[in-house]
């Protein structure tokens, strides 16, 4: 047991030897070169951010005279879903037309009548030109005119007619 109420205080006289400290070297000379392009790169990003806050100030403050004015893109998709909803669509088309706005966008159902011509060839046995013709037109079926079109890589002619176009 250690006795506390003890008056005695023993103290080592022993030298402190601390471990040795590295050799302080001078290095600010190569950081100098690194120091001068960071300090110039700030710089010039420092101007870019002044001259992005003129141009804001000024898009905040100049007057819109042109609907179709990049600031306005939200403005005229907002109020074309507006006019489609509460079925203000002529309206709308018509001042969007008035004011160079952005027209809306309206999906249509087309019909078309297409004529595609193929080149087929077909082997008949017959005794002349025109018997061989017949034949060819009354057995050639769909899809020797399908196999034809992917063998040639697509339609030699294409010709579409609208037929109707309804709005959805």
């Amino acid at each position: 047991m250690t006795d506390i109420t003890s008056t005695e205080t023993e103290i080592a006289t022993n030298a402190l030897t601390l471990p040795g400290t590295p050799r302080v070297t001078e290095r600010r000379s190569g950081y100098a070169g690194e120091l001068a392009r960071v300090e110039a790169a700030l710089a010039e990003t420092r101007a870019e951010v002044a001259d992005r806050d003129r141009v804001i100030a000024q898009l905040r403050t100049e007057q819109i005279t042109d609907g179709g004015d990049a600031r306005l893109v939200d403005f005229w998709q907002k109020a074309g879903r507006i006019a489609d909803h509460a079925d203000f669509c002529q309206e709308y088309d018509r001042l969007a037309e008035a004011l160079n706005g952005t027209p809306r966008l309206r999906d249509w159902d087309v019909t078309l009548d297409v004529t595609v011509t193929v080149r087929v060839h077909y082997s008949a046995c017959a005794t002349t030109a025109d018997d061989a013709e017949d034949i060819a037109r009354d057995e050639i079926t769909f899809d020797d005119v399908v196999t034809a079109y992917r063998e040639n890589g697509g339609a030699d002619e294409f010709e579409s007619t609208v037929y109707s176009v309804d709005r959805q």
